[in-house]
């Protein structure tokens, strides 16, 4: 079994699907994904036939499997063995990340978008809902710009929630207001997260505006009853406060500090901004020595992930193509948001199973240069294709700027 996260608490409800030769468990209140193939899918078999055995009383423990679950898992099951992936991927998405406006009050430093205001047409975006639910999609992440802005954005939170599916906003927390969320969380909203990238203005305006609008976000997410964290970008000019960022979370009470990589911006100096080799093992270290929050890794942070568990896992490495797929405001679908690889469809299911581009991304194993293709993490990270890409040219080569 390969679980994408740590934390261990009693599940609430777990969503659950079928998989080529596995199925995957899904639980929105742990955020965590549990990918279940061989002996243990068989050992999942024997336990819906009334077998309790070591690995199910494992999940049961785990809070990703209840005994509620014993159809839906045995269905899934029997569909496993029919089911065809694209190589090296899930079947579908595990997650879409959707970009429902360009458009955003900030003029942020590090912002890698572009001055064109785009914004997804409503009847677009639930087409993709739409499919997304009947794809048995687990989740959606919309984003922006600023996400807040898009004036149907209570509609498409209404619509993520009708299909099945669990919603999430990234924000930087402007024109967040007590209304708002409470409007969003009766709409079906399941979680949000604050973008700050320090824990003094001082630190946060070297690449973010809105210090103040952040912190008030916290503050209106407090008291909501709603499941909220902090999105913070590692950088040279902001590492060194990390632990004072760790210690306003706590005392905001968020759910979770989720470490992201540093991609690149056109209006700043990748080389000058990147965390270098020395800060990146700071960080590792402050990462080992955080007590008493939960600390998330973006997936482009996927040689740090291998590096702390010490292990090599399909669930490690980059999810672009193979977990997750990426939509653009202006109705193009993208492997990541940062990478510049778009296409138009009417079809999320095509996209998925035929993209061009996907494809260049789930046979990265085979193609990608040194220094990746000598790792023994190769399988479970592939390097950010968003930093290689800015910095090489060369969409198969290694990650030049990996510590590992």
């Amino acid at each position: 079994m390969i679980l994408s996260s740590q934390k261990c608490i009693n599940a609430a409800m777990n969503k659950i699907r079928p998989e080529e030769n596995a199925i995957l468990i899904w639980n929105l209140e742990l955020a965590r994904t549990a990918y279940i193939s061989g002996e243990e899918l068989s050992a999942l078999a024997r336990w819906v036939k009334g077998e309790d055995n070591s690995f199910s009383d494992r999940l049961m423990k785990l809070g990703i499997l209840s005994p509620v679950d014993n159809i839906t898992v045995e269905e899934a099951i029997q569909l496993s063995s029919e089911i065809k992936s694209p190589p090296n991927s899930f079947y579908v998405p595990e997650s879409i990340h959707i970009e429902l406006t360009e458009h955003c009050p900030l003029s942020c430093p590090m912002c890698y978008k572009t001055s064109v205001a785009s914004e997804l047409s409503m009847d677009f975006l639930l087409t993709v809902i739409r499919q997304a639910g009947e794809m048995k999609v687990f989740q959606i992440a919309l984003g922006g710009g600023e996400p807040l802005m898009y004036p149907k954005l209570i509609d498409a939170v209404r619509g993520i929630s009708h299909y099945g599916m669990a919603s999430t906003i990234t924000t930087s927390g402007v024109g967040l207001t007590d209304g708002l969320v409470a409007n969003l969380k009766q709409a079906g909203l399941d979680h949000i997260q604050i973008s700050l990238n320090g824990s003094a203005e001082a630190v946060h305006s070297h690449s973010r505006d809105g210090f103040d609008i952040g912190v008030e976000a916290l503050r209106i997410l407090q008291k909501s009853g709603i499941s909220y964290g902090i999105n913070w970008v590692g950088r040279m000019d902001n590492i060194d406060d990390f632990p004072a960022m760790v210690e306003l979370a706590k005392l905001y009470k968020t759910g979770n500090l989720n470490i992201l990589r540093y991609k690149p911006s056109p209006k700043e100096d990748y080389n000058n901004i990147a965390l270098s080799i020395e800060k990146n093992l700071l960080l590792e270290k402050f990462i080992k020595n955080t007590k008493g929050i939960r600390i998330k890794l973006d997936s482009a942070f996927s040689n740090l992930r291998c590096k702390l568990s010490d292990q090599a896992s399909f669930m490690s490495g980059c999810g672009a193509g193979r977990r997750f797929i990426a939509l653009s405001a202006c109705g193009s679908y993208m492997p990541c948001s940062h990478v510049n690889m778009k296409e138009k469809s009417n079809s999320l299911y095509d996209v998925w199973h035929n993209s061009n581009h996907l494809t260049m991304f789930r046979s990265l194993g085979d193609n990608i240069s040194t220094p990746c293709a000598d790792c023994s993490y190769l399988h479970s990270c592939y390097g950010c294709r968003a930093v290689v890409l800015s910095q090489e040219g060369n969409f198969n080569a290694g990650d030049k700027s990996c510590r590992i």
